[in-house]
Formats: structure tokens, sequence, C-alpha cells
């Protein structure tokens, strides 16, 4: 069947007009690149859609950055850069008090010297001269057996004499009634103990009154931090729009000083109530002195009662006995005494010839790594006390001051490493990243800087997705401009342009 020649003609200018339109509306669309590029526009577009640039948004970030945190806490005592500073890997950046590391460092140290001086004490050969003193003291002993053993000395009688005179003065002062001199001095001492018990409440009721505040001051902190945070999180869940990294930071931020507003109140409540259970002791203790110095004035002003009087006559007659049996035959406990010094006498001989075992040679090599090993403690822990920057770079946060409490769960110090950025992206969808590959070519754009374009070009495509736009999953691709600029700063926002494959 043939067709008329002016329907065909129609048809032809028809499609012709078709994709000059589909042509006008992909250039009004695409974002210019290059000049190169505009140039070339005028010819057809036949690339195929791999080809086709890829648009994403993204931020600055340094090539690198570190969070620093305390392995251990303390009081921050010197913070020794400030935002903006540049520091070489090793600097230290923050000291805490290490008054009480310091002394476990100074008693491992000692107690380390002191199992090394055992040890070397211990293997050092026997000399002569200890041989000898240690025959001498052997042959004291066994004098001292053989003088126990015989006839009672002068020397043993005269102290049995005069135990017996102090057991029999002992007994008259009770006898006798109330010293007045002792009955001043008594009062005296509860006066004092009084004027304690006083100066221990009021001091005790000031520590707790002062920590009570400071427990109340926490709560109201808490309270707010607990406030903010409920507001900015309110306000991110009500937007429809994707969250922006400082949304995010801000959320963050604020969760993590409700955090800290909630350890900080535990400190203070922890305190308050040790304040409160040394109020409870320490006045017990005040109050304790001062009835014992109540009792012993009592006791000083109604005189000896019937069994201390008891106890006195007691010893007065025991005292009478040991005399009696001194001026009899020697006693057997003095025997026996003399013969205990001689058998240490000769064990210390026997010892020194025969030298050291085995099994104290090994106890005392095992009490000197122990010393080491509690000394490595020490010095790990006085160590940990210095903050240093792992890497070099620029101090991009500052998050305590001196004389605050160092958390070991927050970031202290953010190191950065500017010398030279990257652009990360936020919102490369499935179906994007899957179309990169690392070297393709990228323009970079700054949002705050209108007048700039830095080429780049894809140096890391992450493998795990790390947000979500809806139901699909977004992934990070690392841009790396091919040179860098003096105006960067961390966080801006960019927009780069990808051209798959080139």
């Amino acid at each position: 069947m043939s067709v008329p020649v002016h329907k065909i003609v129609i048809g032809a200018l028809a499609a012709i007009l078709l994709t000059g339109g589909a042509l006008m509306a992909y250039h009004r669309v695409a974002p210019p690149l290059t000049a190169e590029a505009s140039t070339e526009s005028a010819a057809p577009p036949v690339a195929a859609p791999a080809t086709q640039p890829i648009l994403a948004n993204g931020i600055v970030a340094p090539a690198s950055h570190v969070d620093l945190r305390f392995a251990i806490g303390g009081i921050v005592r010197e913070v020794l850069v400030r935002e903006g500073d540049v520091v070489k890997a090793g600097d230290p950046l923050l000291h805490l008090d290490t008054s009480e590391l310091d002394l476990r460092v100074a008693q491992a140290r000692a107690q380390l010297a002191a199992a090394q001086a055992s040890y070397e004490l211990l293997m050092s050969t026997a000399m002569p001269a200890d041989i000898q003193r240690a025959q001498a003291n052997l042959a004291r002993a066994q004098a001292r057996l053989r003088e126990v053993s015989g006839a009672v000395t002068p020397h043993a009688r005269a102290a049995a004499q005069a135990r017996l005179e102090a057991a029999r003065a002992a007994l008259a002062r009770l006898e006798a009634g109330p010293n007045p001199a002792e009955v001043r001095a008594l009062r005296a001492e509860l006066r004092q103990a009084e004027a304690d018990l006083q100066a221990t409440r009021d001091r005790l009721s000031l520590e707790k009154t002062t920590l009570r505040l400071q427990m109340e001051q926490a709560a109201n902190l808490l309270r707010d931090r607990q406030a903010e945070y409920a507001r900015i999180r309110d306000e991110n869940q009500a937007r429809t729009e994707p969250l922006t990294a400082e949304q995010r930071t801000r959320e963050t931020t604020a969760r993590l000083a409700m955090d800290s507003a909630e350890k900080a109140l535990e400190q203070t409540r922890v305190a308050y109530e040790t304040a409160l259970q040394a109020e409870r002791t320490g006045i017990a203790a005040a109050e304790a002195r001062v009835d014992a110095a109540k009792a012993r004035l009592e006791r000083a002003l109604t005189g000896a009662d019937p069994d201390q009087l008891a106890a006195a006559r007691a010893a007065v007659a025991q005292a009478e006995d040991d005399l009696a049996r001194l001026q009899g035959e020697q006693r057997a406990g003095a025997i026996e005494s003399a013969q205990a010094e001689v058998a240490i006498a000769e064990a210390e001989l026997e010892r020194l010839l025969a030298g050291v075992r085995p099994a104290e040679a090994a106890m005392a090599r095992a009490r000197i790594e122990e010393a080491q090993t509690a000394l490595e403690q020490a010095e790990l822990a006085l160590e940990r006390a210095i903050l240093r920057a792992p890497i070099a770079g620029v101090v991009a946060s500052l998050n305590v001051k001196a004389g605050e409490i160092a958390d070991p769960q927050l970031v202290a110090v953010r190191l950065a490493d500017v010398r030279t950025w990257r652009i990360e992206t936020t919102n490369l969808s499935e179906l994007s990243v899957t179309r990169l590959r690392a070297g393709d070519s990228a323009i970079i754009r700054l949002s705050s800087l209108p007048d700039l374009e830095i080429p780049g070009k894809v140096t890391d495509i992450r493998l795990l997705g790390t947000g979500q736009d809806g139901d699909v999953t977004l992934y990070t691709v690392i841009i790396t401009p091919d040179r860098m600029d003096t105006r960067l700063r961390w966080n801006m926002t960019a927009q780069v342009q990808i051209t798959p494959g080139h």
C-alpha cells in the first residue's frame, strides 16, 4: 500500500522537531561543565547512559582526623594548646593532675628496690665474718643456757624485787583515792574533746551543705540539658527534608551534653552521700572521745572500783610469788627460753654453712618480678595522664579546661590534618555508586565559593552504605581535589559532578 509523499514529509518534520525539543530540554536541565564541554554540546548527544555525569552533594573534610580521649579519669591540671594550634605527632596536649600517680610510681620503685636488695642479700655467699659471728652467737646462747640452768643470778632477784615494789605502789595509789593533778588534767582533756566535737559538727555540716547545693545545681543543669536535647531532637524529627550535617551535629552535641550532665549529677550525689556518711561517722567518733574523757574523769573522781583494787592486789600477789620462786630453784621457763636461743643460733649457723635453698631463691625472684610488674603498671598509668597527639595536624576543637574533670567517654581534643582536603558525598544512591570506579574524573563546586571550580578524582568508594533516602541506601564516595585552595574549611557544603569511566 503506497503512502502519499506529503505525509512522509510531515512525519519526518515531526520527528526532527521532537528530537530538537529533547535536546533543548537536556541542555536546560544539565549543568554546564567546562568551556570545552559547552562548545561540544552543539553536537547531538550520543553518549550512553553509563557515561552521563553523576551529581552528588558532599562536605569538605580533612584528609585525616582523630578524636582524642583520656584513657583514665582525673582533674585536668594543664592545657598546653589552643584551638588552631599546629602540633606534631607525639606533642603533649593536656596534662591530668598526677600527684597520686607520682606517689604510686615512687612506692612501686621502692618496693622493687627492696625486693632486689633482699634477693642480692639472699644470694650472696656467706662471708667468713658472718660464719664467725653466727658461731659467737651460738656460744653466747650456750653460755646463757648454762647460766640459767645453775644458780639464780642477783640480777634476776633484783628485777623480781623491782616488779613487786611497782605493784605495791600501784595498789597504794588506788587505795589513796583521786589525785588532784590527774583530775585537773582529765577535766582539761574533757573540755578539749567537747570543743573538738563542736568543731567536727560545724566542719562536716558545712561540707554536707556545700555538696547538697552542688547536687541541686547539677540537677538543674541536667534538666536544662535534657530540655535542650529534647527540643533539638523534636525539631529534627519534625523536619521533612534530610538532616544536614550541622543539624545532626547539634543533636549529637546536645545528647553528649545531657549525658555529661547526668554523670556530673551522679558524681555530686555520690559525694553528697559520702559526706553524709562522713558526718555520721565523724560525729560518732568525736562523741565517743567525749564519752571516754567523761568516763575517765568519773573514774578519777569516784576512785578505784572493787575490780581495779582486786586486780592490783592480784598483781602484788603474783609479784610476791615470782620473787619467792627466784629465791628458791631456777624457773623452768628461764631454762626453756635459753634452750630456744641455742636452737635459733644453731639453725642460723647451719643455714650459713648450707647456702641458699632453691625454693628461697625462686620466691625471691618472684617477688622481684611482681614488684617490676607493679612499677610498669604505675608508670603506664602516669603516662596515660598525658594526652599526646598521635598525628601531626591542627587542633580543630578543644573541649576541656584546666581544673575540669576529664571524662574518658567524651572527646577532649579533635586533631585534623588540613594540609590536604577531600570531598565526602552524602547522597549517592546505590544505583549511581555502581557506575563509579576509583580514578573517575570529577568537578567540585562549593556553595560558599561560587567562583571556585576544582577538578578532582574519585579515590575511594565505601563498601558499606551509611544512610537511607526512603527505600534507597546512600553511599559515601571520596573525591580528592587535584589542587588545594586556602579558602576551604571543614564541613563546607560541596556539589560534585562525576563522569564515570573518565
